[in-house]
């Protein structure tokens, strides 16, 4: 990746950080940090540096591969918050939620691979089916 590229990445996910840590100080209603700092600034602007710089085919890899992420993102989420609820212990919730959201974004991305094989198959079969 070029340097100027990654500096952007740097630049503008650092920017969001730091933004949502000061909307929520600055904001009255608390949740809204946390609202904002789910903002997918980082993910958007992958997006399109792998679109300008590898193309659409790069860039639908990338998309496809957040999903997995973003929605091991609201596993992490979820035990993240019942790990500081029980044990008020946020270094050993954000631990457990980190590797939470790994092992979620594994499992999502395998679940997809299975299912969409299956219904390629059953397409497939469907199809060949109606040549004969």
């Amino acid at each position: 990746m070029k340097a100027k590229l990654l500096l952007l990445k740097f630049l503008i996910g650092g920017s969001t950080v730091a933004l949502s840590y000061i909307i929520s100080n600055v904001i009255p209603w608390e949740d809204f940090g946390g609202i904002f700092a789910t903002f997918p600034a980082v993910f958007l602007l992958s997006l399109v540096i792998a679109g300008i710089e590898y193309g659409d085919d790069f860039a639908t890899n990338v998309c496809r591969g957040a999903v997995f992420g973003m929605s091991g993102g609201l596993i992490s989420i979820i035990v993240t918050w019942l790990m500081l609820s029980s044990t008020s212990n946020y270094a050993l919730s954000i631990i457990i939620g980190f590797i939470a959201w790994f092992i979620s974004a594994l499992i999502i991305s395998k679940l997809v691979t299975i299912i969409h094989s299956v219904i390629s198959r059953q397409s497939f079969t469907h199809f060949s089916i109606h040549i004969k």
